[in-house]
């Protein structure tokens, strides 16, 4: 995109429009890519009836098809074998995994206030929980570690946490004014947002949050 250093967060939105339309221009293969891969999850989602019974039968072979044509069996990140990696998805709970999926931005309340009625855990707790399971090594790749943990969350919760490569927002937020960096609803603080103490001092950057999160709650929901 990039927006320009020091742009107030106010001033965001009605930039957005030209800035995403040029963005589109130059990186179009990438957005199809991603769109695809959504088309195909949705209409797979429909026929099978929820998220958990879709990704406990076909999840993996989707998922690792996206992660592959993003880099990420790379020499240093080798993704697990097929089969290992739809036996980590079928572990996962599916009541957590179609409640999750039933959320979507924007909220009336933090997430740390939306309870899953199955679990009585809330979705900052869900998130985290997840997202910490998929950096395990031997999850989504051998070695594990983050990045390719973050692009597994983006294709199972699309409508949350949406795919956006670094180029993208990686260098456009990261030039919002820090000042003005500041949480929804009226909340005094990003920890009120996320239900719990986050390190450090929250960065509008989502790549500088991959770089340095060790959890899913704040990569997640800043």
């Amino acid at each position: 995109m990039p927006i320009p250093e020091g742009t107030k967060l106010a001033e965001v939105p009605v930039i957005l429009a030209a800035k995403i339309a040029r963005y589109n221009d130059a990186h179009a293969a990438y957005n199809r890519t991603y769109a695809n891969y959504v088309d195909a999850r949705n209409a797979g989602i429909a026929a099978a009836g929820s998220l958990g019974a879709w990704i406990a039968r076909y999840g993996a072979a989707a998922i690792q098809t996206l992660l592959d044509a993003f880099g990420m069996n790379a020499h240093n990140s080798r993704l697990v074998s097929r089969a290992e990696f739809q036996n980590v998805l079928s572990d996962m709970n599916p009541e957590v995994l179609n409640w999750v999926d039933s959320q979507a931005l924007p909220f009336d309340v933090p997430p740390s206030k939306l309870v899953n009625p199955a679990t009585s855990q809330n979705l900052s707790c869900e998130l985290g929980c997840l997202y910490d399971y998929l950096t395990a090594p031997g999850k989504v790749t051998i070695s594990g570690r983050y990045v390719a943990a973050s692009k597994t969350m983006h294709c199972l919760f699309p409508k949350l946490a949406p795919m956006i490569d670094g180029t993208h927002s990686g260098i456009s937020y990261y030039c919002i004014d820090r000042a003005t960096y500041g949480p929804p609803l009226g909340l005094d603080c990003w920890d009120e947002w996320v239900g719990a103490p986050i390190d450090g001092v929250a960065n509008p950057s989502p790549r500088a949050q991959e770089e340095s999160c060790g959890s899913g709650v704040s990569l997640w929901l800043r």
